[in-house]
């Protein structure tokens, strides 16, 4: 196929490139079978989520061939297809650093550059706090209690239970692709009997949800564990006037909704105070901002979802460090700034936030 449809390749098809000449002959054979097998998995994707599994087999690819441009331009395809932005635009790089003079270089680069804006765009803004609940402009609530990210609403209409199966794995809000129909228990966690509102399908009876900022339109959401020709599902009120966990027939529909969820755990082995209060989903190199739950804030360049790069840290007292970080750790390559004006610069190496703010007093 010809590579200048690069410029195509988020709106139409993905274009996958066979063993170059070049190369043909110092490929292994079990590297070009993991790229067969890979490209087979495009042809056969119909959803951003199937194309993990060509991701997947081309990652194994280039586990045996890591010198093999084609491999990481057909990686970066498909990331981008799926979604994850960062990684695309990490695997472009890595083709580019193999093969600087391919004909399409210019065009890839065109594509990195346009992968980077939809990373960015792609960053949530918080609009809105109902306690432990935090809203993002792009339809997903944080509980920062359990870590879970939730649709800022339910599919809105009766539903029986392998279709909210469905409608939940094939969510693609916020630009995730691992999104999950919920357990039992997940579901049980925003109920709150003390916080009732009025249902929107049966306005006689109450839903007790602990957050406005998730809309649930109905008394029962379907849950992901299931026992022959049952499911479980766990009401939000009902004509007890409370809520509670139960069992379902698969295929009644009656008052039943899908609430997708996913996991959102913040960093762990991050050295900087407090949990991000928002989650970063994005791999690969982009820039963001990230916000702390002690009012710290970070806003600058992210690999993998650490500090690295160039950024600004500024703490909720005031004092500010503007510089380099590597793994989530200052470097020697920048200034701190207290906010009673003292100021350090340089000898800042492998640094953690205390040992800066008590040199300020």
């Amino acid at each position: 196929m010809n590579r200048k449809q690069i410029g195509c390749l988020i709106s139409a098809a993905i274009l996958l490139v066979w063993v170059s000449v070049a190369l043909a002959g110092s490929v292994s054979e079990e590297a070009q079978r993991y790229m067969a097998r890979g490209m087979a998995a495009v042809e056969m994707a119909k959803t951003p989520k199937d194309y993990e599994r060509a991701v997947r087999e081309f990652e194994q690819a280039a586990k045996l061939a890591p010198n093999w441009p084609d491999v990481y331009f057909n990686l970066g395809s498909v990331q981008a297809k799926a979604g994850n932005y960062g990684e695309a635009m990490r695997h472009y790089k890595r083709y580019l650093e193999l093969a600087p003079k391919a004909p399409d270089a210019a065009k890839v680069r065109e594509e990195i550059y346009k992968l980077d804006y939809r990373a960015e765009a792609q960053m949530a803004k918080e609009i809105k706090r109902d306690g432990r609940f935090i809203a993002y402009d792009n339809d997903t609530v944080l509980d920062t209690r359990t870590n879970l990210m939730w649709a800022a609403k339910d599919n809105g209409v009766d539903i029986n239970w392998q279709d909210a199966k469905s409608y939940c794995e094939n969510y693609q809000a916020g630009g995730y692709t691992d999104w999950r129909m919920p357990t039992v228990n997940e579901l049980e966690g925003l109920y709150d009997p003390n916080k009732p509102r009025p249902g929107k399908c049966n306005r006689k009876y109450s839903l007790l949800v602990a957050t406005e900022l998730i809309d649930i339109t109905c008394s029962n959401a379907w849950a992901s564990f299931t026992r022959g020709s049952f499911a479980t599902a766990f009401s939000f009120g009902g004509s007890d006037g409370k809520g509670g966990r139960g069992g379902r027939d698969k295929s009644e529909s009656t008052w039943g909704r899908a609430l997708p969820v996913r996991s959102s755990k913040p960093e762990g082995n991050n050295p900087l105070p407090g949990n991000a209060s928002v989650p970063s989903h994005l791999t690969g190199a982009y820039r963001g901002v990230r916000n702390y739950e002690n009012g710290d804030k970070y806003e600058g360049e992210f690999t993998n979802r650490k500090l690295n790069g160039k950024g600004t840290y500024t703490y909720a007292n005031g004092d500010k460090y503007v510089g380099e970080f590597v793994d989530g750790k200052f470097t020697g390559r920048g200034t701190f700034t207290c906010s009673n004006g003292k100021q350090f610069k340089g000898n800042l190496e492998n640094k953690v936030p205390i040992e800066f703010t008590t040199r300020c007093n």
